[in-house]
C-alpha cells in the first residue's frame, strides 16, 4: 500500500515540474474566453468584429502577456487592423465585469460557405512565441443573399408596335436565391405586357448565376413620346430571419424614337420631277429635308436638297426636283444619246413613245435605270437626326416619259392633247382629199373608156 502511495505521489511530482521544463505556465490562472461577436451570426464578405475576455483568477499578477489573432481561412486580415495585443499586467481577482476586453476585427471570406469555423488566437509570454498556446473558438457563419435587378435589353419601344423586353436577374450575394418572385408595373398604363401577366416566378439561382425573364409589351399608340418610369419588384426568401425579402427599384424606358417614310413619283411637270413623301410611322419626325444623293443614271440640276418641315404620323408632302437622266437609249438605229440625235430622230422617238412602241428617253429595258435613291433626312423624338435610304422607281412608261425639249434642259415636257388633235384632224383631212381624188380619176378614165 505504502508502494503505491510513494508512487502516486512521484507521478504528482513528475506532472508538476513538466510545463515548467516545456516552458507552458499553467498556473497563472489566465482565463482567456469569447465574449460575444458582431455580427451574430457573421456574414460571409462582411466584417466581423470579436471581443475576447481575460480573467485572471488567481492571486499574482500576469505580466507581459501577448494575445495574437492567427488567421486562418475564412478568416482574413482587415486593413488598418492589429492583429496582436500586448498586456503588461493584469491585477489578481479580474474577474467577471471586471474582466479586460480585447477587441479584433477581420474579414469573412466571401466565398465562404454557411458553417461552424474556428477563429484561433496564440497566447504566450512576450518574446516568446515559439511557446504559444492556440486557443480556438467556434463562430457561426451564414451566407447573405443579394440580388441585383438590371433592365438591359430594349430602351426604347414604338408605340402601338410589341416588342420584346428582357430583364436579367444577377445574384451578387454568397448564398443561393430561392423562391423568387418578380414584377413591374407602369403607373400610367402607358405600357402594358400583352400575352401574360407582369409576374414571373423563378425557384432557384445559385450564387453568380442569373436569370432572364422576358416580356412581350406594348407601348399606347397614343402616347407622347418621352420616358416613362417601370417599378421593379423582387421578392425571395431570406434564412437568416426566415422572412420574405422585397427588393424596390425602378428602371427608365422611352416610348417614342424613329418613325418610317413612304416616298412615290408622283409626276413631271414644267421640268421638274415631284415625289409624295407620307410619314407611314409612328412617331412624328421633325426637321425633315429631301435629298436627292449623287448617284449613276441621274443627274440633278440647281439644289439637290428640299426642306420640308415637320411630318406628324400620318401626314404627307411633295418635294420637286428637277432632275436630269443621264442614261443611253437604245433605238433602231442602235445604242445613241439623245444629245446627238437630229430632230427628224427626236420626233420619231416622241411619236413612239406616246404610242407604246418605245421607253421613255434615257432610260435602258430594266428597272434600275428607272430607279432614283432619295434620302429622307429627319429629327426623330429623342433629338437624334436619322436618315431613311428610299429607292423610287419612276414608271417608264408614264407622262413623264413624254413631251417636247425645250431650251438648253434634256427633260421632256408633257405633249398638249389640242395640239395631238389638229395632228390628227390634218391627216384625216388630207386622206379624205385623196379618197375624192382617187374617185374623181377613176371616173374619168372610165368615161374615156367608153367613148
Amino acid at each position: 500500500m505504502n508502494k503505491k502511495m510513494n508512487l502516486i505521489l512521484m507521478l504528482m511530482i513528475i506532472i508538476s515540474i513538466i510545463p515548467n521544463v516545456f516552458g507552458v505556465e499553467i498556473n497563472d490562472f489566465l482565463s482567456i474566453s469569447l465574449i460575444n461577436q458582431d455580427p451574430d451570426p457573421a456574414i460571409a464578405g462582411d466584417t466581423l468584429e470579436i471581443r475576447i475576455g481575460l480573467e485572471n483568477k488567481g492571486e499574482n499578477i500576469i505580466e507581459n502577456r501577448v494575445i495574437e489573432m492567427d488567421y486562418e481561412y475564412p478568416f482574413e486580415p482587415l486593413t488598418g487592423e492589429d492583429n496582436i495585443e500586448v498586456i503588461e499586467s493584469i491585477s489578481p481577482n479580474i474577474v467577471g465585469t471586471n474582466a479586460l476586453v480585447l477587441k479584433f476585427k477581420v474579414r469573412i471570406n466571401r466565398e465562404a460557405v454557411a458553417g461552424n469555423y474556428n477563429i484561433h488566437l496564440l497566447e504566450y509570454e512576450e518574446g516568446k512565441k515559439d511557446k504559444a498556446v492556440k486557443r480556438l473558438y467556434s463562430i457561426d457563419i451564414k451566407n447573405k443573399e443579394s440580388a441585383e435587378v438590371i433592365y438591359i435589353d430594349t430602351v426604347s419601344l414604338i408605340p402601338g408596335h410589341e416588342q420584346q423586353v428582357k430583364f436579367t436577374i444577377n445574384n451578387v450575394g454568397s448564398a443561393p436565391l430561392k423562391d423568387i418572385t418578380f414584377s413591374w408595373e407602369n403607373e400610367d398604363d402607358i405600357i402594358l405586357p400583352v400575352g401574360s401577366d407582369n409576374t414571373k416566378y423563378i425557384k432557384y439561382i445559385d450564387v453568380g448565376e442569373k436569370e432572364e425573364l422576358s416580356y412581350n409589351v406594348i407601348a399606347d399608340s397614343e402616347s407622347v413620346a418621352g420616358l416613362y418610369k417601370l417599378d421593379l419588384s423582387l421578392t425571395y426568401d431570406d434564412p437568416l430571419t426566415s422572412e420574405e425579402k422585397e427588393i424596390s427599384t425602378i428602371a427608365g424606358i422611352y416610348v417614342g424614337g424613329g418613325t418610317d417614310f413612304d416616298v412615290a413619283f408622283s409626276e413631271f411637270s414644267n421640268n421638274e420631277y415631284s415625289f409624295s413623301i407620307a410619314n407611314v410611322g409612328s412617331n412624328p419626325a421633325n426637321s425633315v429635308t429631301i435629298t436627292i444623293p449623287q448617284q449613276q443614271g441621274w443627274k440633278v440640276s440647281g439644289s439637290n436638297s428640299e426642306i420640308i418641315g415637320n411630318l406628324n404620323k400620318g401626314d404627307y408632302t411633295v418635294a420637286s426636283f428637277s432632275v436630269t437622266s443621264s442614261g443611253a437609249t437604245k433605238s433602231e438605229s442602235g445604242t445613241k444619246d439623245f444629245e446627238s440625235m437630229s430632230e427628224k430622230e427626236r420626233q420619231e422617238m416622241r411619236e413612239k413613245v406616246q404610242s407604246g412602241e418605245m421607253q421613255r428617253p434615257n432610260s435602258q429595258n430594266n428597272e434600275e435605270t428607272n430607279t432614283i435613291k432619295i434620302d429622307v433626312h429627319y429629327t426623330d423624338t429623342k433629338g437624334e437626326r436619322k436618315t431613311s435610304n428610299m429607292e423610287v422607281y419612276v414608271n417608264p412608261n408614264s407622262a413623264s416619259a413624254m413631251g417636247t425639249r425645250t431650251g438648253d434642259n434634256s427633260q421632256f415636257q408633257k405633249t398638249n392633247p389640242m395640239t395631238k388633235a389638229i395632228s390628227t384632224i390634218k391627216t384625216v383631212g388630207i386622206g379624205i382629199v385623196i379618197i375624192i381624188a382617187g374617185l374623181f380619176i377613176y371616173k374619168k378614165s372610165k368615161k374615156g373608156k367608153k367613148k
